[in-house]
């Protein structure tokens, strides 16, 4: 998932919190993802493989990873690092079904969340993480998505990654 990507699923994820009114902590905030916790160096974890470099950012999977969350069946894991340090994790999954276990699993563990009007994408926005699901229909895929944020804001900092054109018209 591109940078510009991720940027603009978290402001929609901000800006429906913010039209909402909701404050900003979901029920069991995640600190990290499997026993990894946010921040985490990849040089102090073991089992990991790395897949691709993009710039200062690394992707690695686990291969013995788990691929099921509660009913669903997913595809692949890809845990995300900034400059060596854990800030995301990208959860594919293919099929409706899937979809709806997931949305389902992460409602009863993370509260009713937020839905962007219009669309499959359903958000939770925390104090420091953001939790996003999204059902590509007309692919028949989908995505859920945990970013932490205080490495997404240093890695925009440090890119100089931009709002997409039009943002700040919002």
């Amino acid at each position: 998932m591109t940078m510009k990507r991720i940027w603009a699923i978290t402001v929609s994820a901000v800006l429906v919190v913010a039209v909402a009114g909701t404050v900003g902590a979901f029920r069991n905030e995640p600190d990290g993802f499997r026993g990894i916790k946010w921040g985490t160096k990849i040089g102090a974890l073991t089992g990991m493989e790395f897949v691709r470099v993009e710039g200062a950012e690394t992707s690695y999977i686990r291969p013995d990873e788990k691929l099921k969350i509660g009913d669903a069946v997913i595809e692949r894991i890809t845990y995300g690092f900034y400059r060596d340090e854990f800030y995301k994790v990208t959860i594919q999954f293919k099929g409706l079904m899937n979809y709806l276990h997931l949305k389902k699993t992460l409602t009863d563990l993370y509260g009713d969340g937020d839905n962007i009007p219009g669309t499959d994408v359903h958000t939770w926005t925390g104090r420091k993480t953001v939790v996003v699901v999204e059902f590509k229909g007309m692919l028949n895929e989908g995505e859920v998505l945990y970013t932490y944020k205080p490495v997404m804001e240093k890695m925009t900092k440090e890119t100089g990654t931009k709002a997409p054109k039009g943002a700040g018209d919002l």
